[in-house]
């Protein structure tokens, strides 16, 4: 009989293990490295699903993924503990063992005894081992962004070139908003009422260059709205929770400035993270400096050609859905520029000090920093909302930079209680799909778009284009191409519909 003892990997080297297979790496090789047989590489791959999750939760040092028998505690004490670690409290084991009994006595589990046991498989099934909390932030003097500037920067960006250094940050946006309600909600934290059913969160990344922009992070309340009903795919990234707001567990794959919901993220690779000092945003924070202002201005532009369509097609003004804010959010970031960002970057104080082109933007005007891409952007959005106002007889002054920045204010995370903590472990341990349908808007009642309607829809573009010369015959081809997809999707139903001489035969 063998002595030889039984093998078991970690998740971190199990997922090792799925990277190398996926990579083009055989089995037989990576079982002979590892001294396990073929049928064990073949089970890690099989359950490679499981695997990437536990990955992705951080469950790293796990050898079994063995599920909680009471997942709701477990879901609240963690969230409760990423607040805690990111006001850098520290936190032992018996504090742990306290607060899973508050939690269990706020959902009525009176039998519910936390265990010196139940806490060590807790720590081990996220990864959390004993050791100072700290974070960059928590050194760094508040308000003394010059400070940081001189004597942090210079060391943190060193060894990288300024496409690798990224800075990300989170906007609230009323996707539904019109011109004249701006006075109406101006200074509306969205925590509830009208503005609450048609907000997200939307996170917003790039590097210093500009040449890399991140896909857009939409932060939505429902799970599955209506209107995603058959959509294969999203031009972003796109998650919920009931607030609309940003999570910790959201965070988990991002890299952003301190707040309650940004946890101390541990075991990067190859990453190194750095939270900006608390307070200073409006100074430090490059997407702060011009970024998401001009993608907001390239979104309200949009918002407003589409509410004028709405008028001219006998449609409500403003009947957006979900998906058409994220279709339109999306455009606005790809008319953001390259030279916009970098130049946020630089006035924001982040030049690239192995350059010996070290620009000084401070005393720039913030509307000479952003830059729009075609020439059609040069028509003013105070434009498109008079053109908006004609049409709606509306007589009132609107404030063009109030429209824009109507929701900068707006929350987009919060220090939750005990009870919303415990609330949203609850719900998401739960089937919430039903529950998520009725969150969305009453007049959010979508109808996907059938193939006959996109044929037409192509056709009366084509006709269009023929009559205009602002098209060459690029944009043609283009809808050539789109039609004959159409036609080829058309025909496959039309076949399917055929029917058979038996079909007419009574059994």
């Amino acid at each position: 009989m063998s002595q030889n003892k039984r093998k078991v990997f970690s998740i971190e080297e199990k997922s090792h293990i799925i990277w190398r297979l996926e990579n083009g790496e055989s089995n037989s090789e990576i079982a002979k490295e590892c001294g396990v047989s073929h049928s064990t590489i073949s089970t890690i791959w099989k359950n490679r699903d499981k695997i990437k999750v536990l990955f992705e939760n951080n469950s790293l040092k796990l050898k079994r993924a063995r599920a909680s028998e009471h997942k709701v505690i477990e879901d609240a004490l963690l969230t409760w503990f990423k607040h805690q670690r990111t006001n850098n409290v520290p936190i032992s084991g018996p504090i742990l063992q306290q607060k899973a009994n508050d939690f269990a006595r706020l959902m009525g589990k009176e039998n519910f005894e936390c265990s010196s046991s139940w806490v060590q498989r807790f720590r081990a099934r996220h990864n959390i081992v004993a050791g100072k909390v700290c974070g960059e932030a928590a050194g760094v003097p508040e308000g003394v962004s010059e400070e940081w500037l001189s004597h942090k920067w210079p060391a943190l960006c060193e060894g990288y070139t300024p496409e690798e250094i990224f800075n990300a940050d989170e906007t609230g946006l009323f996707y539904n908003l019109t011109p004249d309600k701006t006075l109406k909600f101006k200074g509306e934290e969205c925590k509830g009422g009208k503005l609450f059913k048609t907000r997200i969160t939307v996170l917003v990344a790039a590097n210093m260059t500009g040449s890399c922009k991140r896909k857009l992070l939409v932060i939505g309340k429902a799970k599955k709205p209506r209107c995603f009903k058959n959509i294969q795919s999203l031009p972003v990234t796109y998650k919920n929770n009931t607030r609309s707001w940003m999570t910790s567990q959201i965070f988990e794959k991002w890299l952003l400035d301190k707040c309650p919901a940004h946890p101390v993220v541990s075991n990067l690779k190859c990453i190194k993270l750095v939270f900006l000092p608390p307070n200073v945003t409006s100074v430090l924070q490059p997407m702060d400096q011009g970024v998401i202002k001009a993608l907001k201005t390239q979104y309200r532009k949009l918002q407003v050609l589409q509410m004028i369509q709405n008028i001219e097609n006998s449609k409500p003004i403003n009947s957006l859905s979900v998906l058409d804010a994220i279709l339109m959010i999306s455009e606005a970031w790809e008319k953001v520029t390259q030279t916009t960002i970098a130049n946020c970057f630089r006035h924001a104080g982040f030049n690239d000090l192995s350059s010996s082109q070290a620009e000084d933007d401070d005393d720039i005007p913030l509307a000479r920093l952003i830059q729009f891409t075609d020439e059609d952007d040069n028509v003013p959005l105070a434009e498109l909302v008079t053109q908006l106002q004609r049409f709606t007889a509306s007589e009132q002054t609107i404030q063009i930079a109030e429209f824009v920045g109507i929701d900068d204010s707006v929350a987009v995370c919060a220090l939750a209680t005990e009870e919303e903590i415990l609330a949203e472990a609850e719900s998401n341990n739960r089937n919430t799909d039903e529950e998520n349908e009725d969150l969305q808007n009453p007049e959010e009642q979508f109808q996907p778009t059938t193939i006959s309607e996109a044929l037409n829809a192509v056709t009366v573009l084509q006709k269009f284009v023929a009559f205009n010369d602002q098209f060459d015959s690029d944009d043609a081809h283009v809808l050539r191409s789109m039609k004959r997809k159409m036609q080829r999707i058309f025909e496959t139903g039309l076949k399917k519909k055929q029917t058979k001489m038996t079909d007419y035969i009574k059994k």
